[in-house]
């Protein structure tokens, strides 16, 4: 049985979720509104997956998936939210979550993707139309040099980048020397800051 928890500050939402998910091998196991509620039932519960939307009133998913991943690092993170631009994506997927999923997709695909998510460990799930963030700059960067990019401004070594996203160290380091090339950056702290500026990656 995958036990599930589902974290959405929307009642009718999360009811929704849980009638079509508790069927078959799944089942809801728990339900939160808020960040603080959502941290206490990762604690209580320990599920296998956490469906969490990244709009928590005040608080942002993201904090959750970034906490939750110390708390419960078997415990995987499908954000399920409105929010359809990469720039959030890369964002979510450098915290941590293993699945980004927009809402207007069919229910269908999410019960899919819970039920292949915790087999399939290196591949990250994306379901839904994205677009990339209005604000930015073409520097001709590629969605992983993004991710790393992301991950670089949290202080990530190289080490850590390659563990995170499942590349050795020399192709991080490749990337990273990319990412320099194309924002004419000297060093780490110039690339973040124009990555900051240019909107390249959320701070």
């Amino acid at each position: 049985m995958i036990k599930v928890v589902l974290v959405d500050d929307h009642p009718l939402i999360r009811k929704g979720l849980s009638q079509a998910l508790n069927k078959d091998e799944i089942s809801v196991v728990g339900e939160a509104s808020s960040l603080s509620e959502g941290v206490a039932l990762l604690n209580s519960t320990t599920p296998d997956i956490c469906i969490v939307d990244l709009n928590l009133g005040s608080a942002s998913g993201i904090e959750l998936i970034k906490v939750g991943m110390v708390q419960n690092p078997n415990c995987a993170f499908v954000v399920l939210t409105m929010e359809d631009d990469l720039d959030t994506l890369i964002t979510a997927k450098a915290a941590g979550a293993r699945a980004y999923i927009t809402k207007g997709s069919p229910v269908e695909n999410l019960i899919e993707v819970v039920k292949t998510v915790l087999t399939d460990r290196k591949d990250f799930i994306k379901l839904g139309s994205f677009k990339d963030g209005a604000k930015r700059k073409d520097f001709g960067l590629t969605e992983r040099e993004l991710e790393v990019l992301q991950l670089l401004s949290s202080g990530a070594t190289a080490s850590a980048m390659g563990s995170i996203l499942f590349l050795s160290e020399a192709t991080i380091k490749s990337h990273l020397a990319a990412i320099y090339r194309k924002l004419e950056a000297a060093n780490r702290a110039q690339a973040v800051s124009i990555a900051i500026s240019e909107k390249l990656i959320l701070k």
